[in-house]
């Protein structure tokens, strides 16, 4: 089955190709007054496509990347007296339907922009004392499992669910669809964007701490209260980058007395005479799934416009969808820089296997191709 995108989507899509054969130029999106203060205008184009094989069926759709949507934003920062600083920053995605949420029982997504499409609206104060944050934004955890110098993030991460994450499993007997999504089975436990107050610390030697404090303030069907606290690494040995991070995060959900609690963390590696690099991710529920990702890549300049990066990633993950399931996925992803453009194209081939318990029905595999640009501004 082939799925042909409307014209209402390639239009768009298209433009943002259009305008990516652009050159770049120093910014011109950027104003400052006569006080200091400094408004910078940015945003970014992903235009993709995906193709998705369930053992059966196959689907084609031009799509948003879910990895690294299209949007648009702006931040306002003034410089305040004993080295002070405060930001402030507004930034919406553009809700082009996106790779993470077409499936097979809904190949045409609307294009429909919501109040959740919001990623910031957001206030930092920051100075000698760390940053105080409060708005809509990163809670303390977001980005714990993201630690990745592969090069190649934009076609796959830990998050496996946004490359096809709505997609769902086929059953073997029959060849039914089941009810296991990609995104049921393939876990993160990462932080998430919240109504939240946050308090960073200052970085020593490398290291800081996070707190947070939020709820779901853009979400009208339900009203969570989030907390967590979390450490990240910044540095480098010689000739290797290193950056980590390790997250703690639990909920108290409103409608019940139930409080769900996780931990995440990520190592990412980067050799920077040789290109080699390798990340590694984990995390855990209680009383829940638990998962293993990792990915080794090679950074390298095969031509003198940009960067050339290739990677393998796999992951394998326990108790999701099901009690005593395995979830498992490889693949291969390839990018390109072009950096007088502010572009990036890639491609990158994954391959999604599921096993339930015993009394679960059979899967079968599924596979997913998926190639795109990126252009920011």
């Amino acid at each position: 089955m082939t799925s042909r995108p409307p014209l209402s989507r390639i239009l768009p899509l298209a433009t943002g190709v259009a305008l990516a054969t652009m050159p770049a130029q120093a910014n011109p999106l950027s104003f400052t007054n006569d006080s200091g203060g400094t408004v910078t205008f940015y945003g970014q184009f992903s235009p993709s496509w995906l193709h998705f094989d369930d053992g059966d069926e196959t689907y084609d759709n031009l799509v948003d990347n879910t990895h690294s949507n299209t949007r648009l934003g702006f931040t306002f920062e003034q410089d305040l007296a004993n080295g002070q600083n405060l930001l402030f920053r507004f930034e919406t995605g553009l809700a082009i339907p996106g790779s993470g949420g077409f499936s097979q029982r809904d190949d045409d997504p609307d294009w429909v922009w919501e109040k959740t499409d919001l990623r910031f609206i957001d206030l930092a104060w920051s100075g000698g004392f760390g940053t105080f944050s409060i708005g809509q934004g990163s809670m303390a955890t977001d980005g714990v499992t993201g630690n990745d110098f592969s090069g190649t993030t934009l076609v796959s991460t830990v998050t496996t669910a946004d490359t096809a994450g709505s997609y769902f499993f086929r059953e073997d007997d029959g060849g039914g669809l089941s009810d296991i999504a990609l995104k049921s089975a393939f876990a993160t436990f990462d932080g998430d964007r919240k109504g939240r107050i946050r308090y960073d610390t200052p970085s020593w030697n490398g290291f800081s701490l996070a707190v947070g404090y939020g709820t779901d303030v853009l979400k009208d069907y339900w009203d969570n209260t989030y907390y967590d606290i979390a450490a990240t690494y910044r540095g480098e040995f010689s000739d290797v980058k290193l950056a980590g991070g390790i997250g703690y995060a639990w909920v108290d959900y409103d409608d019940s007395d139930d409080t769900g609690e996780s931990w995440a963390g990520s190592v990412s590696a980067l050799h920077g005479a040789t290109g080699l690099n390798g990340s590694l991710a984990v995390g855990a529920q209680k009383d829940g799934g638990h998962y293993t990702y990792g990915k080794i890549g090679w950074i390298t300049g095969i031509w003198n416009f940009g960067a050339t990066a290739f990677s393998a990633d796999y992951y394998y993950g326990e108790d999701f969808g099901h009690d005593g399931s395995e979830s498992k996925q490889w693949g291969l992803q390839a990018a390109q820089s072009f950096d007088d453009w502010n572009l990036e194209a890639f491609v990158g081939y994954a391959n999604y296997s599921f096993d339930g318990d015993d009394g679960s029905p059979d899967y079968q595999d599924a596979s997913s191709v998926m190639t795109g640009l990126r252009w920011k501004f």
